[in-house]
């Protein structure tokens, strides 16, 4: 049984939703807590709990943490009326100031110490609460058995969460050796009558799920224009690879973050495994079989 606790955005891309769903379902794995990251966290920890709660695991601990990346403006981020895509769902909620950041963060700090046995961090978001942990909580460090990232695409563009949060990533890069898991090994996707017709609506967390889905379809513009675009996996991808590695090529290498998000090998980086690529045919049966709420 391997313990995960879950560092979130869930709530704009449906991946991180799906992503929970498989960590729910797969009978290796033990989620010990989740939290939550990046702009309106109350709606991102609404919808995990609402997930949990629908698979009888109410008892995991949920908990929102920072809104806004290190050395983000507060202000700005508070005054923002972005709307995750699928947080539609939520009913209104009270706003978690952006200015009470390193409350929650601290809050996190403690209930990861309260944890008795080892765990692994999986970060399928912006970098941010496990940055501020190590800055500002070090001891949570010690407690975390790996640190497993879906960040990172090398020689390329900057990646999405690495760019939200650039001083995280560099920060968890350097002080923590992760396995990255970037876009070469989980940019694969289920076709829209795969993903839908894989979830049982009478299932209570399927249900949910596909609502999130469907929500995300109609509040996001790019795929207004495509209604048979795919849905594409990177966070469940990642989740695949801690409880299944060997449909994972992995290797270790040496990486640096620039500051403009763009990760590139170098011989003076800091030391990452990095998935180069994955068995999509092995990884798919996987995840299609715990979205149907079969055991892989």
């Amino acid at each position: 049984m391997m313990n995960i606790w879950l560092d979130t955005d869930i709530g704009s891309d449906v991946d991180d939703a799906v992503c929970l769903l498989c960590a729910i379902r797969h009978p290796e794995v033990r989620l010990v807590g989740v939290s939550t990251v990046m702009h309106r966290v109350e709606i991102n920890s609404w919808l995990a709990r609402e997930m949990l709660s629908r698979a009888n695991l109410a008892q995991v601990p949920v908990l929102s943490g920072a809104a806004v990346a290190l050395g983000g403006d507060a202000a700005a981020e508070d005054a923002s009326d972005w709307m995750p895509s699928h947080g539609r769902l939520a009913p209104p909620l009270p706003r978690d100031s952006a200015h009470d950041d390193a409350a929650r963060v601290a809050a996190i700090a403690e209930a990861m110490l309260a944890i008795a046995e080892p765990y692994h961090l999986l970060t399928i978001g912006p970098l941010t609460n496990a940055a501020r942990l190590l800055r500002d909580h070090p001891q949570v460090r010690k407690r975390w058995a790996s640190v497993t990232c879906m960040a990172g695409w090398l020689d390329a563009r900057g990646e999405y969460n690495v760019e939200c949060d650039v001083p995280a990533a560099q920060a968890v890069v350097a002080e923590t050796a992760p396995t990255m898991v970037g876009l070469e090994a989980s940019s694969y996707t289920l076709t829209r009558q795969e993903a839908e017709g894989a979830l049982d609506p009478s299932d209570p967390v399927s249900a949910f799920l596909l609502d999130c889905y469907r929500e995300y379809r109609a509040h996001s513009d790019w795929l207004k224009e495509d209604e048979g675009k795919p849905m594409t996996l990177y966070d469940a991808i990642t989740l695949i690879s801690m409880v299944r590695p060997d449909l994972f090529t992995l290797q270790q290498v040496k990486v640096l973050v620039e500051n403009d998000g763009r990760m590139r090998l170098t011989d003076d980086g800091s030391p990452v495994t990095y998935a180069t690529a994955c068995d999509w045919d092995g990884v798919k049966r996987v995840i299609i079989e715990l979205m149907r709420g079969r055991l892989p």
